[in-house]
């Protein structure tokens, strides 16, 4: 590396946790870093977000000033038009901050932010087992639910910034209520809250949270192994409505929930009575990483494009 070299930064968002990377041109990881998400949201958190690349920078020993291009995941619709983003349900504050504007006020106009979801997509395109896809989808079930797609080798967002916001997906919703809900039907069924509420509504009383059902249903616990059987139908449900509409060469599973193999085998087992075409799906590769690797993917590709030397043209035109 030359003193004049430039780095890229990526960053993926959650509710809980922020992890940060420091990459060169190629994408090759100098330095990462990962800690809570400041709980008192907002302004605070966009300002953490700066922070971790100066901790990255000052780590490796460069001045913050040459981390040229910026990718931050942020778990939410972002405008294309404005860059504002919206319906951010697990950080306080952030939508009323100018997450963008801000971090091109610190690190100059090469910044850019993107749905959690997509740029977990686009990891797993460039590094993950949808490498070679040029359409597929990133299903994201944990807390929530998310949805990166992939369309003709490009992500897909929609006018608004919305598409994949498979949360509102109105499964499991009475088509004849007048009552709107403030959440979307689809994760009120399959997100971890529905879950255990699912289970214990269902009779059962030792688990507090979706991993200690995972572990009672390899104790054999059958309310369990009841809660995961109806709360897999309802994702076969939404993996049967992308393919129909989509036509898709491969939906990954991720999340805290959707990659592991209780939940996944379960929906695997259920798509043929469901759909009269195969539908292939798989576990992501990358696991928690897939966001942060895409983040870091996006930030170097833009670092390359940029650096490349302009093209002598010979000859006419």
């Amino acid at each position: 590396m030359t003193r004049e070299t430039a780095y890229c930064f990526g960053a993926d968002l959650g509710g809980t946790k922020l992890a940060a990377a420091l990459a060169d041109a190629q994408g090759c990881i100098v330095a990462q870093l990962t800690e809570p998400t400041d709980p008192r949201g907002g302004a605070y958190v966009a300002e953490q977000i700066a922070g971790c690349a100066d901790k990255l920078a000052q780590s490796v020993g460069i001045e913050t000033t040459r981390t040229r291009h910026v990718m931050v995941g942020i778990p939410g619709a972002i405008d294309p038009r404005t860059g504002r983003v919206s319906q951010i349900p697990n950080i306080a504050g952030l939508e009323d901050v100018d997450v963008l504007g801000f971090l091109r006020a610190r690190f100059g106009p090469d910044v850019a932010i993107e749905n959690d979801v997509n740029l977990a997509m686009l990891g797993e395109k460039s590094l993950g087992c949808a490498s070679g896809c040029h359409n597929a989808a990133f299903l994201a079930l944990g807390t929530g639910a998310g949805l990166g797609l992939l369309i003709d080798g490009k992500l897909f967002r929609g006018a608004r910034g919305a598409a994949g916001e498979i949360a509102d997906l109105p499964i499991a919703r009475d088509p004849t209520s007048h009552l709107l809900s403030t959440t979307g039907a689809f994760e009120l069924q399959v997100g971890s809250v529905a879950i255990v509420d699912r289970y214990r509504r269902q009779g059962g009383t030792a688990a507090a949270t979706v991993r200690d059902i995972f572990r009672l249903l390899e104790e054999g616990d059958e309310v369990a192994a009841s809660v995961l059987d109806a709360t897999a139908r309802w994702v076969a449900l939404a993996v049967v409505t992308l393919q129909s509409l989509l036509d898709l060469e491969l939906i990954v599973f991720g999340g805290s929930i959707g990659v592991r193999p209780e939940l996944y085998e379960r929906v695997r087992k259920a798509l043929p009575s469901l759909f009269s075409r195969p539908i292939t799906i798989a576990p992501s590769q990358l696991g928690d990483r897939a966001g942060l690797v895409g983040a870091v993917c996006a930030a170097a590709h833009s670092l390359r494009e940029n650096s490349e030397p302009a093209r002598l043209e010979l000859g006419p035109r």
